[in-house]
């Protein structure tokens, strides 16, 4: 999912809170603080360190005081509502900054706390429906992204991302018209235009999928999945020059991807051209990319298989066959596993496999 990510919006608290509930700033001891204040004045407290918090420590700091104040008998409920709001929000930013590091399991913690504490934070939401999205957790991410959608139906990222889980669920036709809203909604974002065209592609409507990619491309040259999926589309067609050409740049642009590097693969053990095709280095990007995005991704794995029946080495073409049916077993599409299992077949009878071209095109020679 090329797009899934945490967003980073910020607060107004002031536009929420009267600013006659803002304190002075507190003493340097928080227990002292907390001893002399009341529930309203901690409220105020959390609400100034908020207007500038940038860290973890000072968004542990505002939970601390606003624990503290609805902790109270004395809070009154107009002010334990707003308490809660603000205490979504610290949680809120503390994901966004777990996850900047990485750090996926306490990222969802803090956005599941945050939506618990305001079920209409539409941040929270969203990014609790990316964490969930990352983690497999495909319809509990969709019904975030939706929840997102009637909160703030202008949101672009929202429909992208629901588009993608659908993309993942082999709803294609309903990731379709979810990135075609993205699309109406930001024109100009080269990810939404990747992610229809891929659609397109998978729907071989070709046309449409050209026409999408190409835009993404014009507006940034640098899209690394925009190269990988017209270079998809241009195999497909026959046009292996072109092919060539298009994931050549996506590897330029990064030399870690594993995608990008898996396509080259492919492209070397299965173009019906002969002249594509390359054992040697076809076995060197294979590896290359299970080395960077390990051997649990079925793609890689049988792309992997389908170097070694390149080469002719048909019993380790085999075994890799086997082993990317058993992972992707709950991830694959039915077509995928129908895909997967036809080319065991072929390499059992020491067959390799070779692309099948959808529709020739003319196309100039040459090695890849």
């Amino acid at each position: 999912m090329n797009k899934l990510c945490i967003f980073f919006v910020g607060l107004s608290v002031a536009a929420v809170l009267p600013l006659s509930v803002i304190a002075e700033q507190p003493p340097s001891s928080p227990a002292e603080t907390v001893a002399t204040r009341s529930p309203k004045e901690l409220i105020g407290i959390a609400s100034k360190i908020a207007a500038t918090a940038r860290t973890p420590r000072d968004y542990s700091e505002m939970i601390y005081y606003l624990d503290k104040a609805t902790s109270s008998q004395a809070i009154v409920p107009e002010h334990r509502q707003y308490a809660r709001k603000l205490k979504g929000w610290a949680h809120n930013r503390l994901g966004e900054h777990f996850a900047a590091q990485g750090k996926d399991g306490a990222a969802l913690t803090q956005f599941e706390t945050a939506v618990e504490l305001n079920f209409k934070h539409w941040k929270a939401l969203h990014n609790r429906g990316v964490s969930y999205a990352m983690n497999d957790r495909l319809d509990e991410a969709a019904e975030d992204f939706s929840a997102t959608i009637r909160i703030h139906p202008g949101y672009a990222n929202a429909w992208f991302n629901r588009a993608e889980v659908f993309m993942k669920q082999g709803k294609i036709d309903l990731a379709i018209e979810n990135y075609s809203q993205a699309v109406t909604l930001d024109p100009n974002d080269a990810g939404f235009h990747a992610g229809r065209g891929k659609a397109y592609r998978l729907q071989q409507k070709q046309g449409q999928a050209e026409s999408d990619l190409n835009r993404a491309l014009e507006l940034d040259g640098q899209l690394t999945e925009g190269y990988i999926q017209r270079g998809h589309l241009r195999l497909a067609q026959g046009a292996f020059e072109q092919a060539a050409g298009d994931y050549r740049a996506a590897v330029r642009n990064d030399p870690q991807s594993a995608e990008a590097l898996r396509s080259v693969a492919w492209m070397m053990a299965t173009c019906e051209d002969e002249r594509y095709r390359d054992n040697k280095r076809a076995m060197q990007f294979a590896k290359k990319a299970i080395e960077i995005n390990g051997d649990e991704n079925f793609r890689l794995v049988d792309t992997l298989a389908a170097a070694h029946a390149n080469s002719g080495q048909f019993s380790y073409a085999v075994s890799e066959q086997q082993r990317a049916i058993q992972l992707a077993a709950g991830q694959a599409t039915g077509q995928e596993l129908y895909s997967l299992k036809q080319r065991l077949q072929q390499y059992s009878r020491q067959t390799p496999y070779r692309t099948e071209v959808i529709a020739q095109q003319r196309d100039s020679s040459g090695r890849f």
